[in-house]
Parts: structure tokens; sequence; C-alpha cells
């Protein structure tokens, strides 16, 4: 799965001058996949990073390990 890492409404001056360093700075093999690019989301941005970061947590490792007990309401 490729990276994606976005800033909401940045100039493409200031994301060329920080993919430039990443990539500098970056393992080669850490990059191939990696893309750097302004957001398209705008003002839905934290949504959307709130969304993801909740599904993270629920379908992670550790919410798969919590689920069953979340379901029979011990709460341990």
């Amino acid at each position: 799965m490729p990276t994606v890492i976005g800033w909401s409404e940045l100039r493409d001056d200031l994301v060329s001058a920080v993919r430039a360093v990443v990539y500098q700075r970056a393992l080669p093999l850490a990059t191939p996949e990696l893309t750097i690019t302004a957001t398209q989301l705008k003002g839905r941005s934290g949504l959307h990073g709130g969304i993801a970061l909740a599904t993270q947590d629920v379908f992670g490792p550790a919410g798969i390990v919590r689920l069953p007990a979340d379901m029979s309401g011990t709460g341990e």
C-alpha cells in the first residue's frame, strides 16, 4: 500500500521543498511508493483523519482482542 503524506492548502513550492528534503534524507528503500502532496480534503481533513484513527483502533490487533470483552458487556 502506498504511503501518502498530505497537508491542507499548502502551496506547491512548499510541498516541493518538503518532498525534496524527505527524498534526500530517507533511505531509498523507504520511498519507492511514497507520495507527498497537498491534500484535496481542505477543511474535512481532520474528520477523515479521526475516522482513519478510529478504524485503526477498532480493527487493529488490539481492537480485535478487545472485541469479545466489549460484546459481552464485561468491559475487561
